[in-house]
Protein backbone atom coordinates (compact mmCIF):
# COMPACT_ATOMS: atom_id res chain seq x y z
CA UNK A 1 0.00 0.00 0.00
CA UNK A 2 1.44 3.44 -1.02
CA UNK A 3 1.93 6.03 1.82
CA UNK A 4 0.62 9.53 1.27
CA UNK A 5 2.98 12.32 2.57
CA UNK A 6 1.86 14.31 5.58
CA UNK A 7 1.65 17.88 4.37
CA UNK A 8 1.47 19.26 7.89
CA UNK A 9 4.72 17.59 8.95
CA UNK A 10 6.57 18.87 5.90
CA UNK A 11 5.37 22.38 6.60
CA UNK A 12 6.60 22.18 10.17
CA UNK A 13 10.02 21.08 9.02
CA UNK A 14 10.28 24.08 6.72
CA UNK A 15 9.30 26.48 9.47
CA UNK A 16 11.92 25.02 11.82
CA UNK A 17 14.57 25.28 9.14
CA UNK A 18 13.74 28.97 8.48
CA UNK A 19 13.76 29.77 12.19
CA UNK A 20 17.13 28.03 12.59
CA UNK A 21 18.60 30.08 9.74
CA UNK A 22 17.31 33.35 11.21
CA UNK A 23 18.74 32.43 14.60
CA UNK A 24 22.12 31.59 13.07
CA UNK A 25 22.25 34.92 11.22
CA UNK A 26 21.27 36.81 14.38
CA UNK A 27 23.94 35.15 16.47
CA UNK A 28 26.51 35.82 13.76
CA UNK A 29 25.67 39.53 13.82
CA UNK A 30 26.02 39.71 17.58
CA UNK A 31 29.45 38.18 17.42
CA UNK A 32 30.58 40.60 14.66
CA UNK A 33 29.34 43.60 16.62
CA UNK A 34 31.23 42.52 19.67
CA UNK A 35 34.42 42.06 17.70
CA UNK A 36 34.16 45.46 16.00
CA UNK A 37 33.65 47.31 19.31
CA UNK A 38 36.67 45.85 21.07
CA UNK A 39 39.13 48.66 22.13
CA UNK A 40 42.87 48.14 21.39
CA UNK A 41 45.11 47.69 24.45
CA UNK A 42 47.06 50.81 25.58
CA UNK A 43 50.91 50.60 25.69
CA UNK A 44 52.85 52.71 28.22
CA UNK A 45 56.53 53.73 27.51
CA UNK A 46 58.42 54.35 30.74
CA UNK A 47 61.88 54.83 29.15
CA UNK A 48 63.88 58.01 30.10
CA UNK A 49 64.72 60.63 27.46
CA UNK A 50 68.15 61.89 26.41
CA UNK A 51 67.91 64.84 28.82
CA UNK A 52 68.66 62.44 31.63
CA UNK A 53 71.94 61.26 30.11
CA UNK A 54 74.45 60.11 32.72
CA UNK A 55 78.12 61.13 32.83
CA UNK A 56 81.31 59.63 34.16
CA UNK A 57 83.49 62.20 35.95
CA UNK A 58 87.26 62.15 36.35
CA UNK A 59 90.42 64.24 36.77
CA UNK A 60 92.18 65.85 33.82
CA UNK A 61 95.70 64.73 32.91
CA UNK A 62 97.85 67.86 33.41
CA UNK A 63 101.37 67.65 31.98
CA UNK A 64 102.73 71.15 32.72
CA UNK A 65 101.80 74.53 34.21
CA UNK A 66 103.16 78.05 33.83
CA UNK A 67 102.66 80.95 36.24
CA UNK A 68 102.13 84.40 34.73
CA UNK A 69 102.45 87.51 36.93
CA UNK A 70 100.88 90.46 35.11
CA UNK A 71 102.57 93.87 35.22
CA UNK A 72 100.03 95.74 37.31
CA UNK A 73 99.36 96.72 40.89
CA UNK A 74 97.86 95.01 42.69
CA UNK A 75 99.47 92.25 40.66
CA UNK A 76 97.32 89.63 38.96
CA UNK A 77 98.48 86.00 38.77
CA UNK A 78 97.31 83.45 36.21
CA UNK A 79 98.14 79.75 35.85
CA UNK A 80 98.30 78.26 32.35
CA UNK A 81 97.77 74.48 32.51
CA UNK A 82 98.42 72.17 29.55
CA UNK A 83 97.41 68.51 29.31
CA UNK A 84 95.38 66.00 27.32
CA UNK A 85 92.00 64.24 27.25
CA UNK A 86 91.97 60.46 26.60
CA UNK A 87 89.29 60.33 23.86
CA UNK A 88 86.93 62.34 21.70
CA UNK A 89 84.02 62.19 24.16
CA UNK A 90 85.82 63.47 27.26
CA UNK A 91 85.68 67.22 27.92
CA UNK A 92 86.66 69.66 30.68
CA UNK A 93 83.92 69.77 33.30
CA UNK A 94 84.98 72.56 35.69
CA UNK A 95 87.98 74.21 37.34
CA UNK A 96 88.16 74.97 41.07
CA UNK A 97 90.91 76.95 42.81
CA UNK A 98 91.17 77.07 46.60
CA UNK A 99 93.86 78.55 48.85
CA UNK A 100 95.10 77.05 52.12
CA UNK A 101 97.67 79.34 53.66
CA UNK A 102 100.39 79.86 51.05
CA UNK A 103 99.24 76.96 48.84
CA UNK A 104 96.82 77.24 45.91
CA UNK A 105 95.17 73.90 45.10
CA UNK A 106 93.61 73.84 41.63
CA UNK A 107 91.49 70.92 40.41
CA UNK A 108 90.52 70.47 36.76
CA UNK A 109 87.82 67.81 36.37
CA UNK A 110 86.47 66.05 33.26
CA UNK A 111 83.24 64.37 32.16
CA UNK A 112 82.16 61.97 29.40
CA UNK A 113 78.78 60.38 28.54
CA UNK A 114 78.33 57.01 30.22
CA UNK A 115 78.54 54.00 27.85
CA UNK A 116 79.34 56.28 24.90
CA UNK A 117 81.35 54.89 21.98
CA UNK A 118 84.22 57.37 21.49
CA UNK A 119 87.15 57.82 19.15
CA UNK A 120 90.39 56.85 20.86
CA UNK A 121 92.28 59.97 19.70
CA UNK A 122 94.03 62.04 22.40
CA UNK A 123 92.82 65.65 22.60
CA UNK A 124 95.20 68.35 23.94
CA UNK A 125 93.88 71.23 26.04
CA UNK A 126 95.14 74.53 27.49
CA UNK A 127 93.37 76.10 30.45
CA UNK A 128 94.02 79.57 31.96
CA UNK A 129 93.11 79.84 35.65
CA UNK A 130 93.18 83.21 37.49
CA UNK A 131 94.29 83.06 41.13
CA UNK A 132 92.80 85.28 43.82
CA UNK A 133 95.89 87.14 45.07
CA UNK A 134 94.31 90.47 45.98
CA UNK A 135 95.37 91.47 49.50
CA UNK A 136 98.04 88.75 49.94
CA UNK A 137 101.16 89.48 51.99
CA UNK A 138 104.63 89.41 50.48
CA UNK A 139 106.08 85.88 50.44
CA UNK A 140 106.48 82.61 48.56
CA UNK A 141 103.44 80.72 47.28
CA UNK A 142 102.86 77.21 45.92
CA UNK A 143 100.48 76.25 43.10
CA UNK A 144 99.31 72.62 42.73
CA UNK A 145 97.27 71.81 39.62
CA UNK A 146 96.20 68.13 39.58
CA UNK A 147 99.54 67.15 41.13
CA UNK A 148 101.80 69.41 39.02
CA UNK A 149 103.52 71.94 41.30
CA UNK A 150 105.11 75.34 40.65
CA UNK A 151 106.04 78.34 42.82
CA UNK A 152 105.85 82.13 42.65
CA UNK A 153 106.87 85.03 44.89
CA UNK A 154 105.22 88.32 45.85
CA UNK A 155 107.99 90.78 46.67
CA UNK A 156 105.64 93.26 48.38
CA UNK A 157 102.20 93.17 49.95
CA UNK A 158 99.64 92.94 47.15
CA UNK A 159 97.15 95.44 48.58
CA UNK A 160 96.24 99.07 48.06
CA UNK A 161 96.19 101.48 50.97
CA UNK A 162 93.10 102.68 52.75
CA UNK A 163 91.06 105.60 51.32
CA UNK A 164 92.35 109.06 52.29
CA UNK A 165 91.26 111.14 55.25
CA UNK A 166 89.32 114.18 53.98
CA UNK A 167 91.58 117.17 53.33
CA UNK A 168 91.30 120.34 55.43
CA UNK A 169 88.59 122.48 53.80
CA UNK A 170 90.70 125.67 53.76
CA UNK A 171 93.62 124.11 51.91
CA UNK A 172 93.99 124.90 48.20
CA UNK A 173 93.51 121.81 46.02
CA UNK A 174 95.05 121.64 42.52
CA UNK A 175 93.81 119.07 39.97
CA UNK A 176 94.14 118.28 36.24
CA UNK A 177 91.86 121.25 35.58
CA UNK A 178 94.69 123.58 36.70
CA UNK A 179 97.21 122.18 34.21
CA UNK A 180 99.26 125.04 32.68
CA UNK A 181 97.93 127.71 35.05
CA UNK A 182 99.51 130.02 37.65
CA UNK A 183 98.79 130.22 41.37
CA UNK A 184 100.04 132.48 44.17
CA UNK A 185 101.18 131.08 47.51
CA UNK A 186 102.55 132.58 50.71
CA UNK A 187 105.95 131.36 51.79
CA UNK A 188 105.58 128.62 54.42
CA UNK A 189 102.04 127.66 53.36
CA UNK A 190 100.98 124.51 51.54
CA UNK A 191 98.61 123.29 48.83
CA UNK A 192 97.42 119.85 47.71
CA UNK A 193 98.14 118.49 44.23
CA UNK A 194 95.63 115.77 43.37
CA UNK A 195 96.02 113.85 40.06
CA UNK A 196 94.17 110.80 38.76
CA UNK A 197 96.30 107.65 38.59
CA UNK A 198 95.80 103.93 37.85
CA UNK A 199 98.82 101.84 38.96
CA UNK A 200 97.13 98.61 37.80
CA UNK A 201 98.13 99.62 34.26
CA UNK A 202 101.75 100.23 35.30
CA UNK A 203 101.47 104.00 34.81
CA UNK A 204 102.20 106.52 37.57
CA UNK A 205 102.99 110.22 37.95
CA UNK A 206 106.61 111.36 38.28
CA UNK A 207 106.98 114.87 39.71
CA UNK A 208 109.79 117.37 39.49
CA UNK A 209 109.70 120.41 41.81
CA UNK A 210 111.83 123.53 41.75
CA UNK A 211 113.98 124.21 44.82
CA UNK A 212 111.48 126.57 46.44
CA UNK A 213 108.87 123.82 46.78
CA UNK A 214 108.90 120.68 48.87
CA UNK A 215 106.59 117.68 49.36
CA UNK A 216 105.83 117.67 53.08
CA UNK A 217 104.18 114.23 53.29
CA UNK A 218 105.31 110.82 52.01
CA UNK A 219 107.98 108.17 52.39
CA UNK A 220 110.45 110.37 50.51
CA UNK A 221 110.65 113.90 49.22
CA UNK A 222 108.61 113.36 46.09
CA UNK A 223 106.50 110.23 46.56
CA UNK A 224 103.23 111.64 47.86
CA UNK A 225 100.55 109.04 48.53
CA UNK A 226 98.24 106.96 46.32
CA UNK A 227 94.59 106.39 47.27
CA UNK A 228 92.29 103.87 45.51
CA UNK A 229 88.83 104.84 44.34
CA UNK A 230 86.06 104.65 46.92
CA UNK A 231 84.50 101.18 46.97
CA UNK A 232 80.77 100.48 46.69
CA UNK A 233 79.02 99.67 49.93
CA UNK A 234 79.50 96.03 50.91
CA UNK A 235 82.72 95.55 48.89
CA UNK A 236 85.57 94.57 51.22
CA UNK A 237 88.54 94.77 48.82
CA UNK A 238 89.51 97.40 46.24
CA UNK A 239 88.25 96.67 42.76
CA UNK A 240 90.95 95.15 40.55
CA UNK A 241 91.73 97.49 37.65
CA UNK A 242 89.97 100.51 39.16
CA UNK A 243 91.96 103.75 39.27
CA UNK A 244 92.36 106.21 42.12
CA UNK A 245 94.20 109.46 42.83
CA UNK A 246 97.74 110.41 43.80
CA UNK A 247 97.98 113.22 46.37
CA UNK A 248 100.97 115.41 47.26
CA UNK A 249 101.01 118.06 49.99
CA UNK A 250 103.42 120.68 48.65
CA UNK A 251 104.92 123.38 50.81
CA UNK A 252 106.49 126.66 49.71
CA UNK A 253 109.94 127.03 51.29
CA UNK A 254 111.43 129.92 49.27
CA UNK A 255 110.05 133.05 47.62
CA UNK A 256 110.09 133.55 43.88
CA UNK A 257 108.74 131.88 40.76
CA UNK A 258 108.53 128.12 41.33
CA UNK A 259 107.27 125.30 39.15
CA UNK A 260 105.70 121.83 39.45
CA UNK A 261 106.16 119.48 36.49
CA UNK A 262 104.77 115.96 36.15
CA UNK A 263 104.79 113.17 33.57
CA UNK A 264 102.50 110.12 33.49
CA UNK A 265 104.42 107.03 32.32
CA UNK A 266 105.62 103.55 33.15
CA UNK A 267 108.84 103.86 35.19
CA UNK A 268 110.69 101.22 33.17
CA UNK A 269 109.86 102.75 29.77
CA UNK A 270 111.74 105.53 27.99
CA UNK A 271 109.97 108.84 27.41
CA UNK A 272 108.42 109.06 23.92
CA UNK A 273 106.86 112.54 23.96
CA UNK A 274 103.29 111.22 23.81
CA UNK A 275 102.86 110.96 27.58
CA UNK A 276 100.37 113.04 29.58
CA UNK A 277 102.10 115.97 31.31
CA UNK A 278 101.21 118.42 34.04
CA UNK A 279 102.67 121.90 34.66
CA UNK A 280 101.88 124.41 37.39
CA UNK A 281 103.58 127.80 37.89
CA UNK A 282 103.70 128.88 41.53
CA UNK A 283 104.49 132.42 42.62
CA UNK A 284 105.68 132.29 46.24
CA UNK A 285 105.39 135.61 48.07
Amino acid sequence: MKRVPDNKSAKDVKIIAVLSLILAVTLSGCVDDGQNNTEPENITNDSQGTSGEEYVYGTANVESIQIMILESFPVQVQVIAEGYLPDGCTEINETKAEREGNVFNVNISTKRPKDAVCTQAIENFTKTIPLEVQGLKAGNYTVNVNGVIRYFELSIDNALEEPPIPMPPRQQVITEANNGTNISLENGSTFYLRLKENPTTGYSWELNLSQGLNVSRGADNISGKYYPAEQPEGVEHPLVGAGGVHVWEIKAVAEGNQKVEGIYKRPWENETGTEDKFTLNVEVV
